[in-house]
């Protein structure tokens, strides 16, 4: 998809990053010293979140909007924008190269726009759909694209169009909402991060190549990035506009929401949240940008995966392995996909049934894998080969699966799980005669 939706997952973690010290009116960095954001008028306090600094250095320079050629919108409503187009360089402290081209559109139109998006990536759904219903993430009779349609439309509140460079927002007619404007925030870094590293064109490499874990990776460094920004524009606001803030949050509709399946609102908070704890530490490491604006051109060469955005201390060392898988041929069904499952996707998988959170940790010592994945129109297929860090792990996380593989499945459906030669492989398939067939090709059971 090559706009950036804005999900109110991300607002919800702002605020929460934002009243987690709400009573705080400074930020007490690591030597016990003080500091207080230069943009809070002088009879309010700041707000700001537990582990935030905020510094009184000299502003870095800015590029002046350019809005000639908005159209159809009050002053009151450019002027709010040529303001938040300077605050957003001002806090990511990179200027505009360009100015960002913005388009405001009503909440309909705006719907609409995330839902024909939506709709042109919908020939994978059927294909999803099956896979995640064979490993039971799914309701057998659940509609995967509705839920995926109605959880969009409730949920973006703006989006970058990095195909285009536009930023597109909804407004009311007497202006932006403060939380408006921090949704405008977000994709205004979104559009100047972009223009200076161009993560869009790598991020959608990566997808159309098939390198998801690595696309997850590098969207959680996108968003938090993003989302880090946002909070320390929130932390500029009163202790009075931050109430207000947090009072129109507290209006928004979460209902598809919280009706998502687990797995699926698992993955779509992942590059908000874990994305944010992972651009929050390189911004802690070097006290400015400087490190999270490297990763952009690091990450994409490692090659990244979740596993080092999950565990910040294995970024740049914890690389990888490249897992070799073999060659399958199942009758009647096409490859789907050829991919990397990734530490992000054990973790998801593993804490889906009742009683198997704690089998998360059997993936901390993910080393690499590779799978395939097959579809015939109607059911699915996968297999996935897999190495650990060290043999405790190979045998950690294949007590994890198998205590998945024997409370999951129903008994018509096949599930395998078996060491051979240091590497584990997962075979999973609607049908047992496809998942037999699977197991003997790869030698297991012998």
């Amino acid at each position: 998809m090559s706009r950036r939706p804005y999900l109110i997952l991300a607002l919800l973690l702002v605020v929460a990053a934002c009243t987690g010290s709400a009573d705080q009116s400074t930020t007490t960095s690591g030597n016990g010293s003080t500091s207080t954001t230069g943009t809070t008028p002088p009879e309010e306090t700041t707000t700001t979140a537990e582990g935030v600094t905020t510094t009184t250095a000299e502003a870095p320079p800015v590029t002046e909007p350019d809005l000639s050629g908005l159209e159809g919108v009050s002053d009151e409503v450019k002027t709010q924008l040529e303001d938040l187009i300077r605050v957003a360089q001002e806090i990511r402290e990179l200027p505009f190269l360009d100015p960002p081209v913005i388009t405001v559109v009503s909440e309909d139109e705006l719907e609409n726009l995330v839902r024909e998006d939506i709709e042109e990536e919908a020939e994978d759904f059927p294909a999803d759909e099956s896979l995640y219903k064979m490993l039971g993430l799914l309701n057998e009779t659940a509609d995967f694209e509705q839920i995926v349609l109605d959880l969009y439309g409730e949920q973006v509140a703006g989006y970058y169009d990095g195909d285009i460079g536009e930023v597109v927002v909804p407004a009311r007619e007497d202006g932006f909402s403060l939380l408006q404007q921090g949704t405008l925030v977000h994709e205004l870094v979104h559009a100047v991060t972009d223009q200076h590293f161009g993560f869009n064109d790598t991020f959608q490499a990566m997808i159309d190549e098939d390198r998801l874990d690595q696309a997850t990776a590098y969207q959680a460094l996108i968003e938090g990035d993003a989302t880090l920004a946002e909070v320390l524009w929130v932390q500029t606001l009163s202790q009075g506009e931050v109430g207000e803030f947090l009072a129109e949050s507290l209006q928004i509709d979460t209902a598809s929401l919280d009706a998502a399946p687990r797995f699926l609102s698992e993955s779509l908070i992942f590059p908000y949240d874990s994305g944010l704890g992972f651009t929050q530490d390189l911004y802690f490491q070097a006290g400015d940008w400087t490190e999270v604006n490297n990763a952009y051109s690091v990450m994409p060469g490692l090659p990244a995966s979740t596993e080092q955005v999950i565990n910040p201390d294995d970024y740049g060392r914890d690389v990888p392995v490249e897992v070799s898988i073999p060659s399958v041929s199942v009758a009647g069904y096409e490859l789907e996909r050829t991919s990397v499952w990734g530490e992000q996707g054990f973790r998801i998988l593993l804490n889906q049934g009742e009683g198997v959170e704690t089998l998360a940790t059997a993936v901390d010592g993910w080393g690499g894998d590779s799978y395939h994945q097959w579809y015939d129109g109607d059911n699915a297929a996968l297999l996935i080969a897999i190495v650990g860090d060290t043999q405790t792990d190979v045998d950690e996380l294949e007590d994890a699966l198998l205590s998945f593989a024997n409370q999951g499945f129903p008994e018509e459906k096949f599930a395998w799980v078996e060491q051979l030669d240091g590497t584990l492989y997962f075979i999973a398939a609607d049908e047992t005669p496809i998942g037999e067939s699977i197991r003997a090709t790869v030698g297991l059971g012998q």
